[in-house]
């Protein structure tokens, strides 16, 4: 499932570049022949640029959101069980050895 997802977000990610490239290609098109003014065709880049990126942190946003629903963990919760996991593991072995050591019930 984490394949599935994560060629999910890449093609996802590759629509938004192919997209922006082909309208640059039209905007810089439209600039050469002079129907736009070059300074307009910058504009319409720089705010294609702008939504480009919006889009691909919506993107990312709506797959961290996904995987959650699928009961993924971020790795700062994954080190936290880990943490939490190796304490346990600990407090478990300090127990055993207490409760077979005569000498100390």
């Amino acid at each position: 499932m984490n394949d599935f997802l994560r060629k999910s977000l890449l093609i996802g990610i590759g629509v938004t570049i192919v997209g922006k490239e082909k309208a640059e290609k039209v905007l810089n098109d439209l600039s050469k022949s002079g129907s736009a003014a070059s300074e307009e065709v910058q504009e319409y880049l720089g705010l294609l640029s702008d939504k480009g990126k919006e889009n691909t942190n919506k993107l990312r946003q709506e797959a961290i959101e996904a995987l959650k629903d699928f009961g993924f963990v971020t790795r700062d919760e994954y080190a936290a069980l880990k943490d939490k996991l190796s304490q346990l593991e600990t407090e478990i072995a300090e127990l055993k050895q207490v409760s077979h050591d005569p000498h100390k019930n």
